[in-house]
């Protein structure tokens, strides 16, 4: 009897210390922001079509005429890269960079990269 208990004494402390995988538990989760990749900071000649592409995890892309992104244009993504849905305009100077979203926190990349496209 005795050793039963320290078994179950021993089994209680391995388990509480090691927790478990209910949705309750509080492991942390990475925010690290993705990095960005393609377009290159000040590209030109870049496709009105082109796909952008990220290192690590995104969940946005956002693409704007003004480094304040004012008024950008918004993808909701998945993978490491994501082809714009419709053209954008030619002969234009842009800016963009990626997010990941974590309980409603945006975790932005570092930077934003600025790029013109060509015809």
């Amino acid at each position: 009897m005795k050793y039963l208990l320290l078994f179950l004494f021993i089994v209680s402390i391995i388990f509480i210390s090691n927790g478990c995988d209910s949705g309750t538990d509080s492991k942390s989760i990475s925010t690290t922001p993705p990095v960005l990749v393609y377009p290159y900071d000040n590209d030109s000649n870049v496709s009105v079509m082109t796909t952008f592409r990220w290192t690590g995890t995104a969940d946005i892309v956002s693409i704007d005429l003004n480094p304040g992104f004012t008024d950008p244009v918004s993808y909701t993504v998945t993978g490491t890269s994501h082809t714009v849905s419709d053209p954008l305009s030619s002969y234009s100077a842009y800016y963009w960079k990626a997010g990941r979203n974590i309980g409603g926190t945006i975790y932005w990349s570092d930077n934003y990269y600025y790029f013109r496209t060509g015809n």
